[in-house]
């Protein structure tokens, strides 16, 4: 069995393989966003172009339409997408698993992390019940690792000014602002706090983090924007707000500490590539600490330990971890949260501070509340080999056997804004070829008015008739070959059918039952069994109306025929999806209604068992089934030998078995034509409405073939289109512009797949 780092190696490397996806995906909806931001630019283009104004002379409401295609929810959308899939591929290119620890501030946080990594609190700040972490620190398990360190992240300067401005807005609410790291030095803090007065509670309550800022940013100023590597002895300077043992010795480095990679090598030999997350307490007063934890569980973490230590004056849950739990099963999705986030309550065993009469009612609490969560754990966080044993262990096996499901979860999830952006770009796509079809002018129309009336007469409904004369005609009373066959082989199930001699002597050893009530279950299951197997039959038959749906549309779609699919081509599309994607993208409904009834007569066309074949296998069954027929059998052996009694059921089974064969065959040999007659008459209903419908009519269908092809002539011929149009340029830049967003306009291209 392999052991859980290798697990946890196998994990990482699979990423890889997802890694690739995303990153594909990434580029495909850049590209989009290319086309999207060409569309724009001649938006603008046909907007201030007299050119333009010619090309669309005959049809000036063209021009409003395309002032009217709206991009800006594709842009939005675009950014959300674009976001999330950079964090996926983030999270997918890290080369560790990552375990946050969230709670409110002194529910042993540090005190599980210094168990688990073999820290101690100089590295690892920690106190009782009071904020002791200043910055975010994670903890990365290196077994090359011969020593302790940490590589320290300082912000940035700019970020700097951004953390300090977030603080006087918050305060004096737009009062002060700065530009610089000297400007948040000379801020007039004194001055700016004589404005405030004792009703503004949240504002003053926030100053004395400010001041820090002021008073201490030259502690660290020129480390701003480094990263940098400190040995052991050093760490705490930069994690913690004061000094191990000595609260009266303050640090104030970690305010421009981004983040503290601390690595070493864990004491747990199976622990594989893990980073632990330690995050600030919920309760500190910095700005933001929730947002960042939120962040943190989102982006950071592939599990979550949600830290709790009941004591005497928190006996139950508060609202304060319900809140917790609500928003963090938020952010990540319930489906996660069942997943990877786990409850710890934090035991306590020691006399001063022991708590475990309280851990069986919370527990209680939680598993009645019934909270989207993987697993509740109980911990003693003071004991080293109880935090392996009860936490390490069972979080690490959990995410060796789960986080490749939980991954497929985010990629699905993350699809869902992938859907949502190709819906808004099929929209524009949908958006132009409405603008653009009819654009073509009357000389475009007569120049191509012979290949339009040679493709329908010739190659669309010509070839129809060649298919129908020709193909199906001849087979309409002869039997259908692949149904034949299929139906040859389902005879076979019908001797199958009969149980096998054990079945029959496991039946015969119930008490409760004869040997006619065990002959009559064997009937009984019987006959489920053959009804199962000529059901399936439909599986031939669904291919067989597929196939012959697919040579209607090849005659519609291809370019040697009727080119259609230069309007909607047919690529992955089943026969059922092309049919109601060209209906609804040509408006057929409204604009061509005949050819929309002929189009829908195909779709709708189907043939199953149920409706000729199913009843007739019933009826060939009454042999076999005692509820309409007497026992008319008699059993001469034994009734003490159920061997010799189970041999003769079997020669009666069979002697069943031979009537249903002989019955059933004859009514296949009489049926094994209806498939094809059923598919001759689909195909002369469909031609019969694509030729001839409306011939009693002002406007027959053949006029609607006219009208359709002649207002799609710009996708239908775009080369002979262009070619005859005067205005080629702008032709040309429209033509371009309605192919690029063609070829980009798949639902692939915008998922992680």
């Amino acid at each position: 069995m392999e052991s859980i780092t290798q697990r946890i190696d196998s994990i990482i490397a699979a990423r890889g393989t997802s890694l690739a996806k995303i990153k594909k995906t990434a580029e495909n909806i850049n590209q989009c966003y290319g086309s999207v931001k060409k569309f724009e630019q001649l938006k603008a283009k046909i907007s201030m172009s007299d050119n333009y104004k010619l090309l669309f002379q005959s049809k000036p409401e063209i021009l409003e339409r395309i002032a009217g295609v709206s991009t800006k929810e594709f842009y939005d959308t675009y950014q959300t997408y674009s976001a999330k899939l950079k964090q996926l591929n983030e999270r997918f290119s890290r080369k560790e698993l990552h375990i946050s620890f969230i709670g409110r501030a002194g529910q042993g946080k540090s005190l599980i992390m210094q168990n688990i990594s073999g820290l101690g609190k100089n590295v690892i700040p920690s106190s009782e019940g009071g904020d002791c972490t200043g910055a975010k620190s994670i903890i990365t398990n290196d077994s090359s690792a011969t020593s302790v360190h940490a590589k320290i992240e300082f912000f940035t300067e700019s970020e700097m000014i951004e953390i300090v401005n977030t603080y006087l807005d918050r305060i004096f609410h737009g009062a002060c602002h700065v530009g610089s790291i000297n400007d948040i030095k000379n801020i007039p803090i004194n001055e700016l706090k004589g404005k405030l007065d004792d009703s503004q509670v949240e504002e003053n309550g926030l100053i004395p983090q400010l001041e820090k800022y002021i008073n201490h940013i030259g502690d660290f100023e020129s480390e701003l924007g480094k990263i940098k590597d400190v040995p052991e002895k050093d760490i705490e300077k930069y994690v913690a707000q004061f000094k191990n043992g000595d609260n009266s010795t303050k640090y104030f480095n970690y305010l421009g500490v981004k983040l503290a990679n601390i690595i070493c090598k864990f004491p747990k030999a199976d622990a594989g590539k893990i980073v632990l997350v330690d995050t600030i307490g919920i309760g500190d007063t910095s700005i933001g600490t929730e947002d960042k934890m939120l962040d943190t569980v989102e982006n950071d973490s592939d599990a979550i330990v949600l830290m709790f230590r009941p004591d005497s004056l928190r006996p139950r849950l508060s609202n304060d971890e319900i809140y917790i739990v609500n928003k963090v099963s938020k952010r990540i999705t319930p489906d996660y949260s069942r997943e990877m986030f786990f409850w710890l309550l934090n035991k306590v065993t020691a006399a001063k501070g022991e708590n475990v009469k309280y851990i069986a009612d919370v527990k209680a609490q939680i598993t009645d509340r019934k909270f989207p969560i993987a697993k509740v754990l109980e911990v003693d966080c003071s004991k080293p080999e109880e935090v392996e044993a009860q936490l390490l262990n069972p979080v690490l096996n959990q995410l060796a056997n789960r986080i490749g499901a939980v991954d497929e979860l985010l990629i699905n999830r993350i699809n869902e804004l992938g859907q949502k952006l190709y819906d808004e770009y099929a929209a524009i796509a949908a958006a132009f070829d409405k603008v653009f079809v009819g654009a073509a002018n009357d000389d475009v129309k007569r120049a191509l008015r012979p290949e339009i009336k040679t493709t329908i007469q010739t190659k669309v409904l010509n070839n129809l008739r060649d298919l129908y004369i020709k193909k199906y005609y001849p087979l309409r009373e002869k039997p259908c070959d692949e149904w034949a066959i299929a139906g040859k082989e389902k005879l076979r199930v019908i001797f199958n059918s009969i149980p096998s001699k054990d079945k029959i002597i496991s039946l015969l050893e119930d008490g409760s039952l004869n040997q006619h009530n065990v002959t009559e279950i064997c009937t009984d299951l019987m006959r489920i069994e053959i009804i199962n197997a000529f059901l399936d039959l439909n599986l031939v038959l669904d291919k067989l109306v597929n196939d012959l749906k697919l040579e209607v549309l090849h005659i519609l779609i291809d370019d040697s025929n009727g080119r259609l699919g230069n309007i909607l081509p047919l690529e992955n599309n089943s026969s059922v999806e092309w049919i109601d994607k060209f209906i609804d993208k040509t408006d057929c409904n409204n604009k061509y209604p005949k050819i929309a009834q002929a189009l829908l007569s195909l779709r709708g066309f189907s043939i199953n068992v149920q409706g000729f074949l199913i009843y007739e296998i019933r009826r060939s069954l009454d042999v076999i089934d005692f509820s309409l027929l007497p026992q008319t059998f008699e059993i001469n052996s034994s009734l003490a030998d159920k061997d010799a009694i189970a041999d003769e059921i079997i020669i009666w089974l069979n002697s069943y078995a031979d009537k249903v064969h002989n019955k059933v065959e004859e009514n296949l040999r009489k049926l094994n034509s209806v498939p094809n007659k059923a598919i001759f008459a689909a195909l002369k209903d469909f031609y019969d409405r694509a030729a001839y419908s409306g011939r009693d009519e002002m406007t027959t269908v053949i006029d609607e073939w006219h009208d359709l092809y002649e207002d799609w002539i710009s996708a239908v011929w775009a080369d002979k289109y262009k070619s005859h149009f005067s205005l080629k340029v702008q032709a040309e830049e429209l033509e371009n512009m309605i192919a690029e967003f063609k070829k980009l306009n798949i639902e692939d291209t915008f998922m992680v797949r």
